[in-house]
């Protein structure tokens, strides 16, 4: 049987760069896997990595995006099972830009997104305020001897929220890489061309591609 999978938060703290700041990028390990976790869960690494592996799609279109907390249950089964498994667009604050693993560390960068829970979240952080990760997904569970619950494969992993108390003690904002990302960075001409602080411009779409490629950067220094 397939069980829907809720962890609790992975905790991290962040230098003020200025108060103008409208994004921030940060990276915080996400999960762990081959250990267990507050929740009597394990997670397998072949498992976790096959799940990451079909998330990347959504990252490539921005479109890996959670939520700041847990959805609330009613008690209701049957609204709660759709609500647990769907990521609602005006909740979101955030989303993951990429991951890689470090060990047995699911690390991810993510970024703000400018809504009202984006900016509750950016806030947060400039506060230095504790924030951990939780992943929501589906998979079966395979309960072991020692009473452990080793998620079996296939997991879906439909986001990692933002919260307070994580289940994996180490998932937390990692507060010496993050950078944000300030409002005056980059200016829009009339013509649409984006123009840098050292007076080169850009197309919208070559400025895209050169960031994401890393050849120009985006952001100023990391704090």
């Amino acid at each position: 049987m397939t069980n829907f999978i809720a962890e609790s938060a992975i905790l991290q703290e962040a230098k003020i760069l200025k108060n103008e700041s409208s994004k921030a990028i940060f990276k915080m390990v996400m999960q762990t896997a081959d250990e267990i976790n507050q929740n009597k869960r394990v997670y397998p690494r072949d498992v976790l990595e096959s799940a990451m592996n079909n998330c990347v799609d959504r990252i490539k279109r921005r479109a890996f995006m959670g939520e700041l907390d847990h959805p609330i249950p009613t008690g209701s089964q049957a609204s709660d099972g759709i609500r647990q498994t769907t990521v609602l667009l005006k909740n979101t604050s955030h989303l993951v830009r990429e991951y890689y693993f470090e060990g047995n560390k699911l690390t991810g960068v993510f970024e703000t997104l400018n809504t009202p829970n984006g900016n509750i979240l950016l806030e947060l952080l400039k506060a230095k305020a504790t924030i951990g990760t939780s992943m929501r997904g589906m998979a079966e569970l395979k309960r072991r001897k020692d009473n452990v619950n080793e998620v079996q494969e296939p997991l879906y992993i439909i986001c990692y929220d933002m919260v307070s108390q994580p289940s994996h003690s180490s998932a937390l904002v990692n507060f010496s890489e993050l950078r944000y990302e300030h409002k005056s960075l980059i200016c829009e001409s009339k013509s649409g061309v984006i123009c840098t602080p050292d007076g080169k411009c850009y197309l919208p779409d070559f400025f895209d591609k050169l960031v994401e490629q890393k050849i120009i950067r985006f952001f100023d220094t990391w704090v």
